[in-house]
C-alpha cells in the first residue's frame, strides 16, 4: 500500500506522464486492475487518450470511471444500494413538503417555502452537509458553539428539524446522489475486485470529506494510489495558511492526502514533480510558447517578472458588447482555420457565464457554420410541451387568463390550428373575454358595423378549446382531488392530443435541418417528463394539497429538469464554463466576457448561512465548504488554470457594455496581464480591419449590401463581388442585393379602376378621413382603402378616454336642457352632483363593468369626473362671460362641397346669438389633447376640422333662419383639462386662464364684446391693454387688437373656409385617381410617420432612393394668411 503523488505546473505533462507509466506497468501487469478515476465530464476524452497513446490502440485492464461510476462498479460486485436515487427534482419537493409539515416546529423558516429560490437554498445547504458528512445528531455540538449567536443558534435549529424530516422521508425508502459514497464507504471493504489494484485520480482540485473517506478505503485496499495534483514547483507542498494563496486548494489537498495515508499506515512515496526534461522552468506545453510559459511561470505570483519582449501569443480585445465578442471570436476562428491550419477541435472557449455567452455563440457559431459542443446542460422550461404543461395548471390557478390560455393555444401541441387561435384570440382581446364563465358561454358581440365576425365559426373553436381543456380543469379545481388525480389528469390531456407523436414530429423536422441540440431536446422530453410526473406520484401521490401548492411543486420538478448533452464530435470547437469544463491539446483559448461580475464571478450572500456564521463554525472545528473569501483565492486558481490551457494562443475578450446597455468594466485580469507584459496593449474590436474575414461568413453579405449602396470600390470590396459572383450559389443573393441596393421607389398607387373598386364614384367618410390623406396617401389608402385596423382591444386607450369626456359633457347638457336652470344659473354644488352623474352614464355606456374591474381604473374614473367637474366648470364661466348661447351639443351634420364628396360628422358645440336681422354662430371641439389652431396646418390640409364644421353650421342655419344674415363668429378648441398651477391667492383665477379657447375670432368689435363682456368697453368700444381670459383676443393701450390677438373679418373667415373647402375636392380627386404615394409630411422635427400604426409596413425608407418626406415650408403667418385670404392657388409642397 503505498500513495504517490504527480505534481507540476499547469501544463507540465502530470496527466500524460500518469497515463504513460500506467501503460508501461498495465501491459507488464495484465492481472492487475488499474483505474482512473476523473470527474464525471472528464470520463470520456480521458478514455481517448489512453486509447490513442497505448501502444496497442486499445485497454484491457485499465478502466476510466468517475467518482460515481467506481461507486455502481462496486455496488455490482459486492451490492449494498438498495434504494434508488432521489434526484435534485425529487429532493426539492420532499424539502417543500417537510418545510410545510414543520412549519409550526420552525423560528425563523415558517414563511421561506414562499420565497423564490429559498427551497433550492436548503436544498445546497443540505447537499453540503451529506458532502461533508453532516448528519442531523451533529446539530447538537453546532448549536452549543453558537450559543451567544441567537439568530445563528435558530437557524441550526431551522435546519436541523427540516434536515432531520427530509432523513425520516428519505429513510428506507430512496437515498440522494451525495449519500452514494457514503454507503459506498461501509460495503467497500468487501470488493475483491478493488484489492491489490493500482488507482489513479486525475483532475481533481481537491476532495470533499466523503470523496476522502473513499481514499482512505482506497489506501487501505489498492496495492497503490497516485493523485495529480497541481502546484508550482517552488511552492512548499504543505502551507498551514493555505487557503489564501494561488495554490492554497492544491497545498490543502496535498496535506489531507498525507494525513489520510498516515491515518491509514499507507506509504507515502516520493512525490514526482513533472516537467520538461530539457528545461527545468518550461512546462512541456509551453516549449514552443514563451510568452504562455512567462504568464504561467508569473499568473498570480508575487514577486513577479516582467516581459520585455514583443509577442503574439497573448492578445486582448475589447468589444463593445458581448455580441461583438462573439462576432470577434466567430472571425478570428475562421481565420486560423483559413490561414494558419488549425482544426475545430484546437480551439476551445471558455467564460465565466455560460448561459449568456453559450446562448450567443450557439446562434453565431451555427450562422458561421461552425461545429462546436456548448458544455452546459439545457433547461427545458422553453419547451413547448413544458409551456404547455405550466400554462395548463396556470389555467386552472388563473382562471382562464388571457396570458396562460393563449401560451397554452400557442404551445402547438393543441389541436386548435394557429389560425384558429389567432381568430380567437382577436375577439378574446377586443372583447376582454376572462374566466371559465366567459368561456363556456356561446360568443354573442360583435365589433360594429366597419368589421364583422363570423360567431359560428368562434363558437365552433371555443367549443373544441374547452372540450379538449375543461377536463382538466375541473380535475385541478377539486379540492377533494389527490396529487396523483392532478398528475393523472395532465397525463389523460397529452394523451387526448397525441403530445408524443408532435413531439416525434418536431424532432424529425430538427434532424433534416440538422440541428442535432434542438433534435436531442426534443427527444428527450417527454422522458423527462414522464419521468417527473412518476416521481411526483411516488413521493406525493397520495397527499392532499392545494392546486397552487401542487403548481409550485410542478414548476420546481420542471425548472430542475435539463436535457443531457451530446458528447462533442471529432472536430469541434468546445465552449464551456471555466470551473466544470475539462479541456485537452488545446492550441487556442478564447477567453470572453472577461469583466467584473464574470471573472471573477460574483460570490452571492453565502445562502441561508452567512460566511461569519460559517468561520465561526470552521474555526470550532466543522469542516464546511468554502467562505466567500475562500472562493475568491479558488477561482483565481481556476483561471490560472484556464489561460494556461491554450500550447499557442490566448485570446482574452471582454466588453464595454452590457445587454442592459450598462457600462461595465472589465476584469482585473486585465491589468494584471498588461502589468506582466510591457508590450501587451488592448485592441478595440472595431479597429480591427481585415475584412478578408467577411468572404467566408454571413457577414460578408451585410459587409457587401452596404457596399453596393454606398458605391464602394475598395479592393477588399471587388474581391468580395468578384467571389460572389463567380459562385454558383451565392450568385443568387448577389443578385437579390443588387436588386435592392439599387432599388427605386416608383409606385406612384393604384389604377383608377381600384380606387373605383374600393372607394366607389363617389367619395364619403369623416374630415378626419380628409386630414389623414394630407398627411400621408399611403396611410389613407391602408386605413380607407384596405380597411386595415389596429388589433381592437379591450382597455381604455386615449380615444376612449376622449369619448368618455365628450359624451359626458353630451349628457350634462342634456339634463341642464330639460332642467329649470341653464348655463347661467346652474348652481355649484348641482352642478358638480351633475356633472358626476354625466360621468358615470358615460362610463356605463362605454363599458362599465370593465372601467370598474381594476383598482387602477377606479383611480381614472376619479380623475375623469375631477376633470370632468373642472370643464363644466370652466365652461359655464366662459358662457357667463358673453351673451352667446349653446344651441346643439354634438350635433350630427353632412357636408357636401362637391358632388362627389360627402361629409359627415359631430360638432361638439354649437353657441349662437341672434339679433333682428343677424345670426351670430360660434363652433367649440373639445380635445382631451393640447391641439393648436394653427394656420400652416390648415394651409396644408393637416387641421380641416374646425372650418368644416363651421361651413356645416352656417350651412344648416342659412336653411333653419332664411331671414337672417349668417355671421361666422370664432372657431374654437377647449382642451379638456385640469391644469397644475403654482400654489398662489388666485388659483382658481390662474387655472381659468391655462383652459382659455385657441382658434380664430371675427375681428369684429361688436362680436368680442358679445364673447367676453369684459373686454367691452362702457361705449361700445374694447377697453385698452386687456387680455380675454376665455378666447385669443388682447388689445393694446390704443384699444384695437395686438398683433397677437388671433382674429380675422368676416370676408377673411369666408375666405378660410372656401381654401379648406377646395382642399378637400382637390385631396377627393386625387384619391379617386388612385392616389397612394408614400408621401408622409416632415415639418420641423414632427413627421407623418411619428405615430403611425403602418410604419411597420410601409417600407418607407428616407436613405433609399425615391422615397422621400414632403418638407412643410416654414412660411410666415402673414405669408400664409395672405395666400388664403386673397385666395391664391394652393402651391404643393417641396419634394426632398
Amino acid at each position: 500500500m503505498s500513495l504517490q503523488l504527480y505534481l507540476g505546473s499547469a501544463g507540465s505533462g502530470k496527466s500524460h506522464q500518469m497515463y504513460h507509466n500506467i501503460i508501461e506497468e498495465s501491459i507488464k501487469n495484465p492481472d492487475t486492475n488499474y483505474l482512473i478515476i476523473v470527474p464525471e465530464q472528464f470520463t470520456l476524452q480521458t478514455q481517448k487518450d489512453m486509447v490513442s497513446m497505448h501502444p496497442n490502440n486499445g485497454v484491457i485492464n485499465v478502466d476510466i470511471l468517475s467518482f460515481m461510476r467506481f461507486a455502481y462498479r462496486i455496488f455490482d460486485e459486492v451490492g449494498g444500494n438498495d434504494f434508488p436515487i432521489l434526484e435534485d427534482t425529487g429532493k426539492s419537493m420532499v424539502i417543500r413538503r417537510v418545510v410545510a409539515e414543520k412549519r409550526k416546529e420552525l423560528i425563523l423558516f415558517g414563511s421561506g417555502v414562499k420565497k423564490a429560490g429559498f427551497i433550492n437554498e436548503l436544498k445546497s445547504l443540505l447537499s453540503e452537509f451529506y458532502q461533508y458528512n453532516i448528519r442531523p445528531d451533529d446539530f447538537e455540538e453546532m448549536m452549543e458553539i453558537s450559543a451567544k449567536k441567537p439568530v445563528l443558534k435558530a437557524k441550526l435549529h431551522d435546519i436541523r428539524t427540516i434536515y432531520k424530516g427530509f432523513a425520516d422521508f428519505m429513510n428506507e425508502r430512496y437515498i440522494t446522489a451525495e449519500e452514494i459514497l457514503l454507503v459506498l464507504s461501509k460495503v467497500i471493504d468487501q470488493s475483491t475486485w478493488l484489492k491489490n489494484s493500482v488507482i489513479c485520480l486525475d483532475g481533481f482540485t481537491g476532495f470533499t470529506p466523503c470523496q476522502n473517506e473513499i481514499l482512505a478505503k482506497m489506501m487501505k485496499l489498492a496495492k497503490k494510489v497516485m493523485v495529480t495534483v497541481t502546484i508550482d514547483p517552488r511552492e512548499p507542498l504543505i502551507e498551514e495558511k493555505s487557503d489564501y494563496g494561488l495554490f492554497g486548494l492544491s497545498q490543502k489537498t496535498i496535506k489531507k492526502l498525507y494525513d489520510i495515508a498516515l491515518d491509514t499506515d499507507t506509504k507515502i512515496e516520493e512525490p514526482i514533480f513533472v516537467q520538461n526534461k530539457k528545461d527545468g522552468k518550461v512546462p512541456y506545453r509551453f516549449r514552443k510558447s514563451p510568452a504562455l510559459a512567462f504568464l504561467e511561470h508569473n499568473l498570480f505570483r508575487y514577486p513577479y517578472d516582467r516581459y520585455e519582449k514583443e509577442q503574439d501569443e497573448i492578445s486582448i480585445h475589447g468589444a463593445k458588447d458581448p455580441e461583438s465578442e462573439i462576432a470577434f471570436v466567430v472571425r478570428e476562428i475562421k481565420r486560423l482555420i483559413r490561414e494558419e491550419g488549425y482544426r475545430y477541435k484546437d480551439i476551445a472557449v471558455v467564460t465565466g457565464d455560460i448561459e449568456r455567452y453559450g446562448r450567443l455563440a450557439k446562434y453565431y457559431f451555427t450562422q458561421a457554420n461552425i461545429p462546436c459542443f456548448i458544455d452546459y446542460k439545457k433547461e427545458i422550461l422553453g419547451n413547448p410541451f413544458v409551456v404547455f404543461i405550466r400554462s395548463a395548471t396556470q389555467i386552472a390557478l388563473e382562471d382562464y387568463s388571457y396570458e396562460s390560455v393563449f401560451a397554452y393555444l400557442r404551445s402547438g401541441l393543441s389541436n386548435i390550428s394557429q389560425d384558429e387561435v389567432d381568430l380567437l384570440e382577436d375577439y378574446v382581446i377586443a372583447f376582454g373575454i376572462r374566466g371559465a364563465k366567459r368561456y363556456l358561454e356561446p360568443f354573442t358581440r360583435n365589433l360594429g358595423r366597419k368589421k364583422t365576425l363570423d360567431l359560428e365559426q368562434l363558437n365552433s373553436i371555443r367549443e373544441r378549446f374547452i372540450e379538449e381543456l375543461h377536463p382538466l380543469y375541473e380535475t385541478l379545481k377539486n379540492k377533494d382531488n389527490k396529487v396523483r388525480d392532478y398528475v393523472q389528469a395532465l397525463y389523460d390531456l397529452g394523451i387526448r392530443l397525441n403530445v408524443w407523436e408532435k413531439l416525434e414530429s418536431f424532432n424529425n423536422y430538427f434532424k433534416e435541418l440538422n440541428l442535432p441540440l434542438m433534435s436531442k431536446e426534443y427527444d428527450q422530453v417527454y422522458r423527462i417528463v414522464m419521468e417527473l410526473y412518476d416521481q411526483i406520484v411516488l413521493l406525493l401521490g397520495d397527499e392532499h394539497i392545494s392546486l397552487k401548492e401542487f403548481g409550485e411543486v410542478l414548476e420546481t420538478g420542471l425548472a430542475e429538469a435539463k436535457v443531457g448533452l451530446i458528447p462533442p464530435g471529432m472536430d469541434e470547437i468546445v465552449i464551456g464554463d471555466t470551473e466544470r469544463t475539462r479541456l485537452k491539446d488545446i492550441r487556442a483559448l478564447f477567453f470572453v466576457g472577461v469583466n467584473e461580475g464574470i471573472v471573477p464571478k460574483v460570490i452571492g450572500s453565502g445562502g441561508i448561512l452567512s460566511d461569519v456564521e460559517r468561520e465561526l463554525l470552521t474555526n470550532n472545528g466543522i469542516e464546511l465548504a468554502p467562505t466567500k473569501r475562500q472562493q475568491a483565492f479558488t477561482e483565481q486558481f481556476y483561471i490560472y488554470l484556464n489561460v494556461t490551457k491554450p500550447q499557442d494562443k490566448l485570446y482574452i475578450t471582454f466588453h464595454r457594455v452590457n445587454e442592459e446597455g450598462k457600462s461595465v468594466g472589465p476584469s482585473f485580469l486585465i491589468s494584471k496581464l498588461l502589468s506582466y507584459f510591457k508590450k501587451l496593449t488592448i485592441t478595440t474590436y472595431d479597429e480591427e480591419t481585415d475584412d478578408m474575414d467577411y468572404i467566408l461568413q454571413d457577414e460578408g453579405i451585410r459587409y457587401l449590401s452596404e457596399g453596393l449602396r454606398n458605391s464602394q470600390t475598395s479592393e477588399i470590396f471587388n474581391e468580395l463581388y468578384y467571389y460572389y459572383r463567380n459562385d454558383q450559389e451565392r450568385r443568387r443573393i448577389l443578385d437579390l442585393l443588387i436588386a435592392g441596393a439599387f432599388y427605386v421607389n416608383k409606385e406612384k398607387g393604384i389604377s383608377k379602376e381600384a380606387a373605383y373598386l374600393l372607394y366607389g364614384d363617389k367619395l364619403s367618410g369623416s374630415v378626419t378621413r380628409l386630414e389623414r390623406y394630407a398627411g400621408c396617401a399611403f396611410a389613407h389608402f391602408m386605413s380607407y382603402g384596405l380597411s386595415l385596423e389596429q388589433r381592437k382591444e379591450y382597455k381604455l386607450a386615449v380615444p376612449d378616454i376622449g369619448n368618455i369626456f365628450h359624451n359626458a359633457i353630451d349628457e350634462f347638457s342634456k339634463m341642464l336642457d330639460v332642467s329649470r336652470y341653464n348655463w347661467h344659473t346652474i348652481p355649484d354644488e348641482i352642478r358638480e352632483e351633475w356633472a358626476i352623474e354625466a360621468v358615470k352614464k358615460a362610463v356605463d355606456d362605454f363599458e362599465g363593468s370593465y372601467l370598474r374591474s381594476s383598482k387602477r381604473n377606479e383611480y381614472l374614473i376619479k380623475r375623469i369626473e375631477r376633470i370632468t367637474i373642472r370643464t363644466l366648470w370652466a365652461l359655464c364661466n366662459q358662457i357667463r362671460q358673453g351673451v352667446f348661447e349653446p344651441a346643439g351639443y354634438e350635433m350630427a351634420f353632412y357636408h357636401i362641397p362637391d358632388e362627389d364628396l360627402l361629409l359627415r360628422g359631430r360638432i361638439d358645440r354649437m353657441d349662437l346669438y341672434e339679433t333682428e336681422d343677424k345670426l351670430y354662430v360660434r363652433v367649440i371641439d373639445y380635445k382631451t389633447g393640447a391641439t393648436a389652431f394653427d394656420i400652416q396646418s390648415i394651409y396644408y390640409g393637416l387641421q380641416k376640422q374646425l372650418a368644416i364644421y363651421l361651413s356645416a353650421a352656417i350651412e344648416f342655419l342659412s336653411k333653419q333662419y332664411k331671414d337672417k344674415e349668417i355671421i361666422p363668429a370664432g372657431i374654437f378648441y377647449y382642451h379638456i383639462d385640469d391644469p397644475i398651477v403654482a400654489k398662489s391667492d388666485q388659483v382658481d383665477e390662474d387655472i381659468y386662464k391655462k383652459l382659455k379657447m385657441n382658434g380664430l375670432v371675427n375681428q369684429d368689435k361688436e362680436i368680442i364684446g358679445l364673447m367676453d363682456n369684459k373686454l367691452k368697453g362702457p361705449d361700445g368700444t374694447l377697453r385698452a391693454s386687456v387680455k380675454s381670459d376665455i378666447i385669443p383676443i388682447e388689445t393694446n393701450k390704443e384699444g384695437e387688437l395686438s398683433k397677437r390677438s388671433s382674429a380675422a373679418s368676416k370676408k377673411q373667415i369666408q375666405a378660410l373656409l372656401n381654401f379648406v373647402n377646395k382642399r378637400l375636392v382637390e385631396d377627393k380627386n386625387q384619391i379617386l385617381e388612385g392616389d397612394a404615394r408614400l408621401n408622409p409630411y416632415r415639418a420641423g422635427e414632427r413627421t407623418a410617420c411619428d405615430y403611425c400604426e403602418y410604419k411597420n409596413a410601409c417600407g418607407f425608407d428616407a436613405r433609399l432612393p425615391g422615397y422621400s418626406y414632403r418638407n412643410l415650408a416654414k412660411r410666415s403667418v402673414d405669408e400664409l394668411k395672405e395666400e388664403i385670404w386673397g385666395d391664391k392657388d394652393v402651391s404643393e409642397e417641396k419634394e426632398n
